[in-house]
Order: C-alpha cells, then sequence, then structure tokens
C-alpha cells in the first residue's frame, strides 16, 4: 500500500503534516505529495491571489488527487495554516546553518547580509502579504502566526549565537532585539513589495551601525558572540 492512499493508515508522517509543520524541520521532510500540495497552494496566492486559492485549483496545479488534501491537511483551513508555517520557512532554516559557520567577529556582518537574503525572497513576501488580512480575521490562524513569530525570534537570536533563543526571549532586551530585527526585515520587504527598484543598501548600511550599538547593551552572559570590540561591553 502506498504511504499516499487515502484508504489505508494515516503515517506519522502524514499525520504531522495534518497537524502543523514543524518549526525547526524543513519543508522537505514533508511527503512529497504534501509539499507538492503546499508549493502549489502558495503559487496560486502568489500568482493569483487568495481569492483564486480553492481545492481544485490546488490539486489540478499539483497534479494531485484533491483528496489527499483532506488526507494530509484535514481541510482548507488547514492547508491554508501549512501555507502560513512554510512561509520563508526554509529560507530561516538554511540561513541559521549559514550562520552557526560565521566566526564571532563576522557575525554582526553576516546577520545584516541574511537578513538582506531574507529580503530578496519576494516570492514568499508576496504570500505572506496577501495571506495576512484573512489570517488577521481567523482567530486560529492568528494565534498560529503569533507562535510563528515567536519562532521567528528564537531563531534571530540563534543568528546571534544565543544558543538557547526559545529561552532567551524571557529576557526583554534581547526580546526586543528580536523582535525589532523581525520588524525590519518585513517592513523593508513591504517597501519592495512596493518599489521592487528599491535600493536597500542605505537602510542596511545605517541598521548595522545601531546594531554594533544595540548590541553593547546586551546581557553578555547570554550574547555571548558579537563582532570585536562589542563583546564584554553589556551589562550584566
Amino acid at each position: 500500500m502506498s504511504a499516499d492512499d487515502p484508504s489505508g493508515p494515516v503515517p506519522a508522517a502524514a499525520a504531522h503534516a495534518r497537524s502543523t509543520l514543524s518549526f525547526e524541520n524543513p519543508l522537505s521532510s514533508l511527503p512529497e505529495t504534501a509539499r507538492n500540495l503546499l508549493v502549489a497552494a502558495k503559487e496560486i496566492v502568489a500568482d493569483e491571489g487568495f481569492e483564486a486559492l480553492t481545492l481544485n485549483t490546488v490539486s489540478e496545479r499539483a497534479g494531485e488527487n484533491k483528496a489527499m488534501i483532506s488526507y494530509y491537511f484535514d481541510n482548507k483551513a488547514g492547508l491554508i495554516a501549512a501555507v502560513v508555517d512554510s512561509v520563508v520557512h526554509d529560507e530561516y532554516v538554511a540561513s541559521l546553518e549559514r550562520m552557526k559557520a560565521a566566526p564571532p567577529g563576522e557575525r554582526t556582518r553576516r546577520l545584516v547580509e541574511e537578513m538582506r537574503h531574507m529580503d530578496a525572497a519576494a516570492a514568499d513576501f508576496q504570500v505572506f502579504f496577501e495571506l495576512l488580512p484573512h489570517v488577521l480575521r481567523d482567530e486560529m490562524l492568528r494565534r498560529r502566526l503569533a507562535l510563528l513569530y515567536q519562532w521567528y525570534w528564537s531563531m534571530k537570536l540563534e543568528w546571534l549565537g544565543v544558543a538557547d533563543g526559545p529561552d532567551a526571549l524571557a529576557h526583554p532586551d534581547l526580546l526586543g532585539l528580536a523582535q525589532v530585527l523581525s520588524a525590519l526585515i518585513d517592513g523593508l520587504a513591504i517597501q519592495v513589495a512596493i518599489d521592487p527598484a528599491l535600493d536597500l543598501a542605505n537602510p542596511y548600511r545605517v541598521f548595522a551601525t545601531m546594531l554594533d550599538a544595540a548590541l553593547a547593551t546586551m546581557p553578555t552572559t547570554q550574547l555571548a558572540t558579537t563582532d570585536q570590540g562589542v563583546s564584554g561591553r553589556g551589562s550584566s
């Protein structure tokens, strides 16, 4: 029996896809059929808008049986939740892996580069902006997005070398820093969506200077890997 046979027992991977994506795992960890459906849904939203997203259009674009949407995501609402989870997800996962290899003295510069890389993911942000009004009107999706942002914040702290990113969010200064980093990416992505020719070099140049100043005030017991000249000057 195929793992994609909806008449058989639900394998662990399918049950996982039904509930939610794992924030920590790349989308490639999903079964191929679920991944095809998810990619198709994102493409439809990006190309034609939210109103074009139906079970029929998703199955047709994915080349998959429509019944597989219910099998993996329960219903359209579950599929939309998975799309929300997946927006820029793999970019964050890949970015963290690149940042782990950055030496302490390069971390601030590399962080700015990674943030610029995020803002270059125009197609994913287009999907996010298209979905956002609908997410804000749906209490379940709104709560899901709030959890997703907490994951975004912890990932940004891990970019900076804070090993316990989720736990570090309990510190108000580190939480504030992570929230500002997210706000910068989101805000500049909106500006790029309005004007794709916008040059982000200037805002990110200014931000790099601001980040150095902010890191100088962070608790060094948690923020241990910052640029030379910054680490060791924070408050305890």
